[in-house]
């Protein structure tokens, strides 16, 4: 095609709005099928997808709260060998999100103010500490009912860092709020020793 040709062609088009959209309709969008077909598609992929998305969701949440709640206990544990006094990690379960506080052992009587001062922190919206109540395996930490609201659990190391009593030896278990698996820290020993475990091996303290 000539130079004059071409330009020809071009102003013609120019001028001609319904020759310019005839000629490049095809590049300008989609019909209502081939719309319906891409949403159609990608409705059954998402259908596909979704649960394995949830399952990886939920294991990352709870993979956290094992996670953050080792760290606390060991910050406890260690907070206690480095002042000589003792110290606690306390956790608790509020309506919509579970938590935990890393503080000093109250060395008198406590009341509802005394618990809702501490330093909260919040575990992932997504899950929740299995309640003592709950089947195995559960929550094994001293549990506090009378004063707190809603009660707690708590672990108390001494200046040497061990536990304080066998009553401070358990777990704590986590569950997501829409699945049923589970987590867990472990505090096995008079000395202290931690470990984290899942389902059933939650059960081998």
């Amino acid at each position: 095609m000539s130079i004059y040709n071409f330009f020809n062609n071009f102003f013609i088009a120019a001028k001609n709005p319904k020759t310019r959209r005839d000629r490049y309709a095809k590049f300008l969008g989609f019909t209502l099928i081939e719309v319906l077909f891409v949403m159609a598609i990608v409705g059954i992929l998402a259908a596909i997808a979704a649960p394995s998305w949830q399952a990886f969701a939920n294991n990352q949440r709870l993979n956290s709260a094992q996670s953050r709640s080792l760290s606390a206990l060991r910050l406890a544990q260690s907070n206690a060998k480095l002042t000589q006094t003792m110290w606690q990690a306390t956790f608790r379960n509020m309506p919509t999100v579970s938590q935990y506080a890393i503080h000093l052992s109250p060395t008198s009587d406590t009341d509802k103010e005394y618990w809702n001062a501490l330093p909260w922190e919040n575990f992932d919206a997504g899950v929740r500490i299995v309640d003592n109540t709950e089947t195995e395996p559960r929550t094994t930490f001293t549990k506090l009912t009378a004063d707190p609201e809603p009660d707690v659990y708590r672990v108390q190391f001494k200046a040497q860092g061990n536990p304080n009593g066998l009553g401070e030896l358990g777990r704590i278990t986590f569950v997501t709020r829409s699945g049923d698996r589970k987590k867990c820290v472990i505090i096995s020993t008079l000395l202290g020793s931690m470990r984290q475990a899942e389902s059933t091996e939650c059960n081998q303290t």
